[in-house]
C-alpha cells in the first residue's frame, strides 16, 4: 500500500509535509472550501485517514505489501474552521510497532488504533480522530 501514490490521495493533493514536525500536509485550494470558506469537513478527513494509514505504511513498510489493511471505523472531532495549509501527526494508541508486529505475526490479524491530528500554519489543532484499522497477513 502506497498511500500518497493512490490517485484519490494524488487528486486531493495529499503530500509529504514540507515540516519535520508533521507528517503530512494538504495545501490551501479553494476546489477544497466548503459553503463557509473554509476548507470542507470531508478534505480534512481524508488528510487525517490518509496520514493514518502512512503511519501504518512508514511503520510497516518491510511487509506492507504482504497485509491487507482496511479502515474499519473512525471518530473525529472539528475543532476550528480553515482556510490555510493542514498539517498532521499520527502516533498508535495504547500499543508500539513491535507489539504490533507481534500480535500479527501470532495471530495473522490485529486491530490498531491510530490517533491523527491537523493543525493549521499557526500549530493550532484542527481537527482530531481516532481511525481502528483491521490489519491481515492473508
Amino acid at each position: 500500500m502506497k498511500v500518497l501514490s493512490l490517485p484519490f490521495t494524488k487528486k486531493m493533493g495529499i503530500k509529504r509535509s514540507v515540516s519535520s514536525e508533521y507528517l503530512l500536509q494538504i495545501d490551501t485550494n479553494h476546489k477544497l472550501y466548503n459553503h463557509l470558506g473554509t476548507i470542507h469537513a470531508s478534505a480534512s478527513y481524508a488528510l487525517a485517514e490518509t496520514t493514518s494509514g502512512y503511519l501504518l505504511q512508514s511503520n510497516f513498510s518491510d511487509i506492507a505489501d504482504q497485509t491487507i489493511p482496511i479502515l474499519r471505523s473512525s471518530n473525529v472531532k472539528y475543532k476550528k474552521g480553515e482556510t490555510g495549509n493542514l498539517f498532521s501527526t499520527a502516533k498508535f494508541v495504547g500499543t508500539t510497532a513491535s507489539e504490533i508486529l507481534q500480535v500479527l505475526k501470532q495471530k495473522r490479524r490485529v486491530l490498531i488504533t491510530i490517533k491523527v491530528k491537523l493543525y493549521n500554519e499557526q500549530k493550532e489543532l484542527v481537527m482530531s480522530g481516532d481511525y481502528e484499522w483491521f490489519v491481515t497477513l492473508p
